[in-house]
């Protein structure tokens, strides 16, 4: 069991680091706003650029942000019942829900994403949303990048709770 524990907290420090500096997304993408608005309104000279750049920061910073969020215990969840659970029944409770759930739906967007984003690149692929017409296919390449990331913090938050389950000690977390 001290492999678990060493895996799932190496995962965590991995996403860590990778929403911390996924963070620094939100400045860039606040000081594009903020250079549009003052552009638009101030200097009549609104931009091209900023609407790609806004969603693709954006984006970015969400798809990043998947795996720490979870991590972190921030996701949404409806907890009428289970807070009043063992650590047991609520460690069973999350295997059934990341077998049932988590790993085909997220496991399938990651194998779905990859020959997407393979596409992407092959053609050279640009944004038809604005006038500059970016290149799309970074973007599009955090994609699976991010899905990855959270499919880890799954896996060590899945082997947690299979710990848990056989033990029905809750297991340290990040």
């Amino acid at each position: 069991m001290i492999i678990v524990h060493h895996v799932s907290n190496w995962i965590d420090a991995l996403n860590q680091k990778v929403g911390l500096t996924a963070s620094w997304l939100v400045l860039l993408f606040t000081a594009a706003l903020g250079y549009e608005v003052i552009a638009r309104y101030v200097f009549n000279a609104p931009t091209k650029w900023v609407f790609d750049v806004s969603y693709m920061l954006g984006g970015s910073f969400f798809l990043l942000g998947e795996g720490y969020t979870l991590m972190k215990k921030q996701h949404v969840r409806i907890d009428i019942f289970y807070s009043r659970f063992s650590p047991r029944t609520r460690a069973c409770i999350d295997i059934i829900g990341y077998l049932l759930f988590f790993f085909p739906l997220w496991g399938g967007l990651f194998y779905y994403l990859i020959p997407y984003v393979a596409f992407s690149w092959q053609m050279g692929e640009r944004s038809m949303q604005g006038y500059w017409q970016p290149v799309i296919y970074p973007f599009k390449t955090v994609m699976p990048i991010g899905v990855a990331f959270l499919l880890l913090q799954g896996l060590a938050d899945f082997l947690r709770q299979v710990q848990t389950c056989i033990t029905g000690e809750p297991q340290d977390e990040y």
